[in-house]
């Protein structure tokens, strides 16, 4: 799976510095975190891209204490979204 995510956060910047880099050496327990895009659409939205997405542990990356207080300490609100390559 593939995995598109829009978000809501205080800050982009400090989003990226403090929680982004953070916890992205953990990517790579759920993702292919090689390919992983992170992009700045405005001050407060965030853009990114996730690929070869292992669903069940993103889940339970997502439930991690220290990945929640991440989230909150940013107000970090996303919105998900799953995509596949087209068929023409």
């Amino acid at each position: 799976m593939n995995l598109m995510l829009i978000a809501n956060c205080n800050s982009v910047d400090n989003f990226k510095t403090h929680g982004y880099e953070k916890l992205k050496s953990e990517f790579s327990n759920w993702c292919d975190s090689s390919k992983s895009i992170f992009s700045k659409i405005d001050d407060q939205t965030v853009l990114e891209l996730f690929f070869d997405v292992n669903p069940q542990k993103l889940k339970e990356w997502l439930a991690k204490p220290s990945t929640q207080q991440i989230f909150k300490e940013h107000n970090f609100i996303p919105t998900r979204y799953t995509f596949e390559p087209l068929s023409i």
